[in-house]
């Protein structure tokens, strides 16, 4: 064998360049995440290691990963709107509003203000203004951790996220599209407003309806549903462009659309985070790492820009969270959590130095300075926000919606379409999360236990429920239920049952750590009118729950609300009565109709105890839900 005549040709090719970007992603972020740092800094250090400036494994000119992050950075820009707690923003609207005007403000005009003193054009300086001004919630899950999600400062930096961010982005529209425009001012104007009319068209109308009705018509895969958010974002994306308008703004207001559709912690979010942070978000920050250029990041130059800019950002920032003491009442700790929370920089202000380098606003020096403001403002913000958190009270906890977390137990089967259905129309109005528990007897076969489960993970695919429901086998069905809804920690219980076994429901009533409605009936149809069914008097905190399960579902305009049933008897076909009964005696004696059902609310079995309601709030009736 002649060894000489052996050729080894030196790696190349997509497979090669595939490797070498994996191996960043599975690297990067753990190595630096042992001295402290956040992840992402790995990936950005990984991107400039293997790129023309680093080490040089991958090909001059090679556009497999740029093309690739340019897709992973519409990814991030749509995981930012849909991951955003819009429930947040409404609970603290006012406090939110007033926080996040401010610390857009500062940032915004001291980042203006120093592209001015440079000498730059005044697009170029509002852009670099905006995208400082922006802010990325990198540092919550630590708050979130430490208890103090529900502080009202906390709570109030977060629902500001959503005005930063929508406010960066439509700034960096308006540049971009006047910058690369053809035609006239006025023109550039008129397009980009028909671009705005069209994408709140597409993003706030078009898109939630379609993907509902995609989501139960084409979602019976859970592939298909994770498909339809992807081209959901694209769409958008595509829409923007048409008009002139950059798709990464396009992919955010399509992940604002969704946002209610795609719960935080339900199995579609989870995918959407599993996916984004294995591989497109990762390709996007690596991409960027690539731009990093040591002979221009250590010059005089952009060392000097960068400490302008981390001025401008850090100390607008800063300014804007010590008003909160003013403006919102907070302590000394607070507001350094408020400067913890909106310090960071990373997704919109990646995106917009990305925008400004491609049409040509910001030069190799801008993006390399840009780079340092996103390391300096996470370091700043972690050792701030380790200082802060055990400073703050933590604060009491507060009641969860009814439809914060749904629990579904099944233990009949002809009532769970009832049961889905009044699940759904409850978890909707708080973008709340639907959980499915299949009941089944300890001497099921697992023939019949797994063809039980897929039909009932059917009927949820069909009724678009974004749930993977479990099946637990015992004999003791509600003291599984109550397990069940103490590690989910649940905001209602509907135990779907058909009254064949009492003491299975009163004691899951009785022993759960939320409030119980008991589900009977084989209503398996969109819903017709519900009524709350006035059957004792008596009864107070049921009536309550009775009520406000009512009122989760109605529609604000209900002209009949306040009728109500004198007996479940008077039931039409399709119509579901929602009662509260003074005693389980009581609610025992009840059953439904053939096509009609009711939901029972024992008052005496409440767990906790709930407020008398007022005459009004007793009765009312509810539109059909879909």
């Amino acid at each position: 064998m002649n060894v000489a005549a052996i050729t080894l040709h030196a790696p190349e090719g997509s497979a090669w360049e595939f490797l070498v970007l994996f191996l960043v992603v599975i690297l990067g972020p753990p190595l630096v995440q042992k001295i402290k740092i956040p992840g992402l800094i790995g990936l950005l250090l990984g991107g400039f290691l293997i790129g023309p400036n680093g080490l040089g494994l991958l090909p001059e000119g090679s556009e497999t990963i740029p093309e690739l992050g340019k897709l992973g950075l519409l990814y991030l820009m749509f995981v930012a709107g849909v991951e955003l707690d819009l429930g947040l923003l409404r609970r603290h609207r006012n406090s939110a509003i007033s926080f996040g005007v401010l610390t857009f403000a500062f940032p915004m005009a001291f980042g203006t203000g120093v592209g001015l003193m440079l000498g730059w054009e005044t697009p170029a300086a509002l852009l670099l203004g905006s995208l400082l001004a922006s802010h990325t919630l990198l540092l919550y899950p630590l708050v979130r951790g430490a208890g103090l999600a529900n502080d009202p400062v906390v709570a109030s930096v977060v629902g500001a996220t959503v005005l930063t961010d929508t406010i960066a982005l439509v700034i960096l529209a308006v540049i971009a599209g006047t910058e690369s425009g053809t035609g006239s001012t006025a023109d550039v104007a008129l397009e980009l407003v028909l671009g705005f009319i069209a994408l709140g068209f597409v993003c706030f109308y078009a898109l939630p309806v379609l993907a509902r009705r995609a989501f139960r018509a084409l979602g019976t895969e859970r592939t298909v549903r994770f498909a339809i958010a992807i081209a959901a974002f694209l769409l958008a994306a595509v829409v923007g462009e048409t008009f002139g308008i950059e798709g990464i703004v396009g992919a955010f207001f399509a992940g604002l659309g969704l946002n209610r559709l795609v719960p935080n912690e339900g199995p579609l979010m989870h995918r959407i985070d599993f996916f984004g942070g294995a591989m497109f978000i990762p390709v996007f920050l690596i991409s960027v790492g690539i731009l990093l250029d040591p002979s221009v990041m250590f010059q005089f130059e952009t060392l000097g820009l960068a400490a302008l800019f981390v001025l401008a950002c850090l100390g607008g920032k800063f300014i804007a969270a010590q008003l909160t003491r003013l403006v919102m009442g907070a302590t000394g700790p607070q507001a350094g959590l408020a400067f913890a929370l909106s310090a960071p920089q990373a997704a919109a202000t990646l995106a917009a130095t990305d925008v400004g380098f491609s049409i040509g606003l910001f030069g190799e020096s801008v993006v390399n300075a840009v780079l340092v403001v996103i390391l300096v403002s996470v370091l700043v913000a972690t050792l701030v926000a380790d200082r802060e958190k055990g400073r703050v009270k933590r604060p009491t906890p507060e009641k969860k919606a009814l439809g914060e977390r749904v629990l579904v137990a099944v233990s009949d089967f002809e009532g769970a379409p009832l049961g889905l259905r009044l699940a759904r129309a409850v978890a909707a109005r708080e973008a709340g999360v639907v959980d499915v528990v299949l009941l089944l007897d300890t001497d099921t076969t697992g023939h019949e236990r797994q063809a039980a489960l897929d039909r009932l993970s059917g009927l949820c695919r069909r009724l678009g429920i974004d749930t993977d429901p479990s099946v637990r086998a015992s004999v003791h069905g509600a003291q599984t239920t109550v397990l069940a809804a103490n590690s989910l920690e649940s905001s209602l219980v509907l135990a779907v049952d058909s009254g064949a076994d009492e003491a299975w429901a009163e004691t899951l009533a009785v022993s759960s750590p939320a409030p119980v409605a008991i589900v009977r009936g084989t209503v398996d149809r969109p819903l017709g009118e519900v009524h709350a069914v006035a059957l004792d008097p008596r009864v107070t905190a049921a009536g309550t729950v009775a009520a406000e399960l009512v009122a989760a579902v109605s529609p604000d305009d209900d002209d009949e609300a306040g009728q109500h049933l004198e007996s479940h008897g008077s039931l039409q076909p399709g119509e579901v009565g929602v009662a509260g009964v003074s005693n389980w005696q009581k609610l025992s004696e009840l059953n439904p109709a053939e096509e009609t059902g009711i939901v029972l609310i024992p008052d005496d079995l409440l767990p906790t105890e709930v407020p008398e309601p007022s005459a009004t709030e007793a009765h009312g009736t509810l539109a059909a839900m879909g």
